[in-house]
């Protein structure tokens, strides 16, 4: 199931009694990506609390995916369901990465942590199905999350600026409706006004043209549940960005 709130009105940010609306006898896990992928969303501590207590109370396990967990803008700090205490450890597992904050994207390492039963079951398909993580990623790893963590802050400072840039420029394109994401690398503008032109009726539709026309790669919309978006990833170049904006700005004018 996937819970999309309305953009303009909150950002895209989940809201505990969203999820306690959508559960059913027959729920048994709530996976939470913030930051998150695609829209940058960020929910609130206090929404995180909300979510993990309902978790609590029904009885229903709680998965927080915190890939991101590094990448918030303004004055919003790091925040991980791990902080919450032991009394939510039984129904709580957090899973990271270190793709995202330590750039470590193909030495392919993340963590999970939860309940030990929980792990071990997930060990015995783990093992089967990717092998085990090799040793020198394994010590790299390490060093990455005990290490001088200085890097973070240079990369964050540097979303930042691309951030504001993306944004910008997508808002100056007639027509194009983005956010200002809280987090992640993300921007998710609503393409709407482009839809139903020519052969253009869904975002894939559009997301394929531009791919193909234009020569830039984007994420259509369907692919997070939504029927109006496409997803811009910014971690690349200024330069790249700058050149795929401009790229995607002289397509859509030409629809």
């Amino acid at each position: 199931m996937c819970l999309c709130s309305n953009v303009r009105e909150d950002n895209f940010r989940l809201q505990a009694a969203q999820i306690e609306k959508a559960l059913t006898s027959k729920t048994r896990l709530i996976i939470l990506n913030s930051p998150n992928n695609p829209s940058g969303a960020v929910i609130a501590d206090a929404e995180m609390k909300k979510l993990a207590d309902l978790a609590r109370q029904r009885e229903v396990f709680l998965l927080a995916d915190e890939c991101y967990s590094h990448f918030v803008y303004g004055d919003r700090t790091p925040f991980s369901m791990a902080s919450l205490g032991p009394e939510y450890s039984s129904r709580l597992m957090v899973i990271g990465s270190l793709s995202k904050t330590y750039a470590m994207t193909g030495w392919r390492v993340g963590y999970c942590l939860g309940p030990a039963e929980l792990i071990q079951s997930m060990l015995k398909i783990q093992s089967h199905c990717t092998s085990n993580v090799c040793s020198i990623s394994q010590k790299a790893a390490v060093q990455a999350l005990s290490g001088p963590q200085h890097s973070i802050r240079e990369m964050l400072k540097e979303y930042r600026r691309r951030r504001e840039y993306a944004v910008n420029a997508l808002r100056a394109i007639p027509g194009i409706h983005c956010n200002w994401p809280d987090g992640a690398f993300y921007v998710y503008p609503n393409v709407s006004a482009f839809l139903g032109k020519s052969t253009t009726h869904t975002p894939s539709d559009l997301s394929l043209r531009r791919l193909q026309e234009a020569h830039v790669a984007v994420v259509p919309g369907e692919a997070f549940g939504t029927e109006r978006h496409l997803r811009i990833s910014y971690a690349t170049s200024q330069e790249q960005l700058e050149k795929g904006i401009q790229r995607l700005a002289d397509f859509l004018t030409s629809l």
